[in-house]
């Protein structure tokens, strides 16, 4: 029997790749892109086993990701920092629906 708290589907992983891209986006354009990226894949992985709230949350942010992959790569024009903030604002979503984790 597990003493951890039982979370909803897809919790666990989801909040592994936004604490991932937190630890790896640096302070760089190339660094933000790549951690991004392995974020936008992460998160695509994590809204297959996510349902419910969980799963919509995840693939906003999988979107939020991508966005922002573009927008560094050049591939689009729009306001990084205006992406970055909905980021926040759905991984802070995110950390609300799994418990405040």
């Amino acid at each position: 029997m597990s003493l951890e708290p039982l979370l909803p589907a897809g919790c666990r992983e989801a909040l592994a790749v936004v604490d991932r891209y937190y630890r790896t986006a640096g302070s760089t354009e190339l660094s933000q892109q790549a951690a991004a990226t392995e974020a936008y894949q992460g998160m695509m992985r994590a809204s297959v086993s996510a349902e419910g709230a969980v799963h919509t949350v995840a693939v906003a942010l999988s979107q939020d990701f991508s966005h922002m992959r573009f927008i560094l790569s050049g591939m689009v024009s729009g306001d990084y920092a205006a992406a970055q903030a909905r980021t926040n604002r759905d991984a802070q979503t995110l950390r609300d629906l799994c418990g405040g984790s």
